[in-house]
């Protein structure tokens, strides 16, 4: 039981750390390590003396004599003291019995992380300290009232930013000693740090956005390319498309398999209905050029039927028509009709092209200003 000198009163515990360092942030099995400088302080009347100073305990052996609180970290998968060069602790003990105890410990911490907004995310890990026996009627756990919680200024994460380290309580009521018919209930003191992480955006801008940006990019190339070029056309959109899988594939492999929708999922599923909007419009720019092909073709069989012989024989491809590959002194009348409907699908393409160069970059402007808009909005620290 707790050594306090009014055994109906609780037994008052203040707690508080200082942060050394941080880092090992694991996505895949929402981890992270923290090393940490543990401080607590409480009333032992047991350990009153007679000296005018505090009483250094320094020795392992003596510390392992004194009844310490049962306090222990929740959320941590492992956890272990420095004993190099020395069991790094120590303690004071004031003549009125007031003991304060520090030691160092690094603590392997689960993180349950919300990827909904990866890789433009804020993230809160939360450090939960409880009392593993004693209920809060008999050990009152507190922060520290000044500072409790404090970090290493020099802490630089090469994935987050630190936004802020705060503290916050998370007492409740708990089942323990179960046996196999019956529990007890009690109420237990419970401490709740909360380290607040923005994600570091540069390494994604480099390595994702920007690159599938420009693949798409790309793709619009086929707009300028001549229309009658359909191996060009597909290939390249074909390519472009593969592209951007294989990259969007490549960041999964660092992600759990999480079952939503993340930020970055919505950037690439856009970006992948670019590049199909461009095998479609393209796939409408082929089907006017095939319509003129062949009234091209029935005019030219028409007008040699016809008797005429052609005065210019030119290939030739124009931005702003395209009809006929021949041109005959004395038309029919039936081939000028044909060749007329010719010209006018194949100018329906070129309109298709046109559009398609100017429509394509403003709606994934328009696409992006809504998605970094709505994404780079950064949440009150206080929730």
């Amino acid at each position: 039981m707790p050594r306090n000198g009014n055994p109906k009163e609780p037994l008052q515990v203040h707690f508080g750390f200082y942060v050394e360092s941080l880092g090992n942030f694991r996505a895949t099995e929402m981890t992270y390590d923290m090393d940490m400088y543990l401080y607590m302080s409480w009333q032992d009347d047991t350990m009153k003396h007679n000296g005018s100073e505090h009483v250094l305990v320094n020795d392992k052996d003596v510390l392992d004599k004194i009844w310490l609180p049962d306090l222990y970290f929740a959320n941590a998968r492992t956890a272990y003291f420095h004993k190099v060069t020395v069991h790094n602790f120590n303690m004071f003990i004031s003549p009125q019995g007031t003991v304060s105890y520090g030691t160092r410990v690094t603590l392997n911490l689960a993180c349950n992380l919300d990827l909904k907004d990866y890789p433009l995310d804020y993230q809160t890990c939360y450090i939960k300290v409880i009392s593993y026996a004693h209920v809060k009627n008999e050990m009152n756990v507190t922060w520290f009232p000044n500072d409790p919680i404090r970090f290493n200024p020099e802490i630089d994460l090469p994935e987050f930013h630190i936004r802020a380290l705060d503290k916050d309580y998370c007492n409740g009521v708990f089942l323990y000693t179960l046996t196999h018919n019956s529990s007890r209930v009690g109420e237990f003191s419970c401490l709740l740090g909360m380290l607040k992480l923005k994600r570091a955006i540069g390494f994604h801008l480099v390595q994702s956005y920007i690159p599938t940006a420009l693949i798409v990019a790309i793709s619009w190339v086929s707009f300028w390319i001549d229309r009658r070029a359909v191996p060009a056309r597909v290939s390249l959109s074909f390519t472009t498309l593969l592209t951007l899988s294989t990259q969007g594939n490549g960041i999964r492999y660092a992600l759990p398999a999480v079952s939503y929708a993340k930020a970055i999922d919505y950037f690439y599923g856009v970006c992948m209905l670019f590049i199909f909007g461009v095998l479609l419009e393209f796939a409408m720019v082929n089907s006017y050029m095939r319509r003129a092909n062949k009234y091209n073709h029935m005019a030219e069989k028409i007008q040699s039927a016809y008797g005429g012989k052609p005065i210019i024989a030119a290939d030739y491809d124009s931005d702003y028509e395209e009809g006929p590959t021949k041109y005959y002194g004395n038309l029919n009348k039936n081939s000028a009709h044909l060749m007329y409907k010719a010209l006018k699908f194949s100018r329906k393409a070129l309109s298709i092209d046109k559009a398609a160069r100017f429509a394509f970059p403003c709606v994934f402007a328009i696409f992006n200003v809504f998605y970094w808009m709505y994404y780079l909005r950064e949440p009150p620290l206080m929730d």
